[in-house]
């Protein structure tokens, strides 16, 4: 079995499909460019990791692929909630690789410094990491097996989200490795952080 791979979770770039709640602010031009841009910073971010990077995309693989190139492996995600799609995404790769984290794409803030630290805990003995997000979700999630607890009984896109996910690893007794709390970029005020816009 291999050491270490990374799962991304990505939508096609599709105008009015990414990005919505900022759209409604912005527009849909504007909210299709700063999806685009938070992509092409998480490849960025990604890149120099020694390992193989799986981009898992929402219902089908684009044609357009841009940022991530002939160096992801392209695939498809699951059908059902985001759960029910991070779970079998989680349950493929595990078979062939002994610490796998998953990331999306909403975080301009992610280094790879966070990356490697995410990958150093879990092959130094911690059960598990995850990276906390300012609006009660989290940007990553790190795990060696059983990718089947993790997921369920989770109302997504919720501000529940981080708090339930840690209280199932404390019902399984893993030690967490807690990553920086960072800022996902999903709102008008999100975006406005981001952009230092001053209004």
């Amino acid at each position: 079995m291999e050491e270490n791979a990374l799962i991304i979770f990505a939508k096609p770039f599709i105008y009015g499909k990414v990005k919505t709640r900022l759209a409604e602010k912005i527009g849909n031009d504007k909210a299709l460019k700063a999806y685009r841009e938070l992509c092409l910073l998480t490849s960025i971010s990604v890149m120099e990791l020694k390992m193989p990077k799986f981009v898992f995309w929402h219902e089908e693989i684009p044609d357009d692929t841009f940022p991530f190139d002939k160096r992801f492996i392209h695939k498809t995600q699951s059908k059902g909630d985001l759960g029910n799609k991070m779970y079998y995404a989680f349950r493929e790769i595990l078979e062939k690789y002994k610490n796998v984290c998953i990331i999306g794409t909403d975080c301009p803030y992610l280094t790879k410094e966070i990356l490697e630290e995410s990958f150093f805990s879990l092959k130094n003995g911690f059960g598990y990491c995850i990276g906390p997000c300012y609006d009660g979700g989290y940007y990553l999630l790190g795990i060696k097996d059983n990718p089947e607890i993790w997921f369920q009984s989770i109302k997504w896109s919720t501000e529940e989200v981080y708090q339930k996910t840690i209280e199932i690893g404390d019902r399984e007794n893993l030690e967490r490795h807690t990553l920086p709390r960072l800022m996902d970029i999903d709102t008008w005020e999100d975006y406005k952080k981001w952009k230092k816009v001053p209004f």
